[in-house]
């Protein structure tokens, strides 16, 4: 399970999987994937990545009980220069998990929208790659 992750690390308890943290405590970025993407685990299209029957269910309800977020399979675990980004899909359906909003309302962090890697163009933070 990969949901109780904290967006700032040392901030709070860890699962026990390796989660690539979404957030860095020392610029106060939260990064989110500016959009879904085409893969997307909760994209209702044939496109979405397959899971088997009631998988992704049962993986919305775990991130939610346990006020988690997803990270984005894009960006897991990150791909060159793009940092792992909070899935599009599931902040768009949910909302930002808990720690985030805390983060964001004690000024302490603000969210970053970070561009699919997957597709070609673009780099972290929206440069275009030379």
């Amino acid at each position: 399970m990969r949901a109780p992750h904290n967006p700032f690390p040392g901030a709070g308890p860890q699962d026990e999987d390796p989660v690539p943290p979404v957030a860095d405590p020392a610029t106060g970025e939260i990064r989110l994937l500016e959009d879904r993407c085409t893969t997307c685990v909760l994209n209702p299209a044939a496109s979405a990545a397959p899971l088997r029957p009631g998988r992704r269910q049962q993986f919305i309800r775990e991130v939610r009980d346990s006020g988690g977020q997803i990270v984005c399979h894009s960006t897991m675990p990150p791909v060159g220069d793009f940092p792992a980004a909070m899935c599009r899909g599931f902040v768009d359906a949910y909302g930002l998990p808990p720690a985030a909003r805390e983060a964001i309302e004690l000024g302490v962090g603000h969210i970053v929208e970070i561009p699919d890697p997957t597709r070609t163009g673009a780099s972290a933070h929206g440069r275009l790659r030379q």
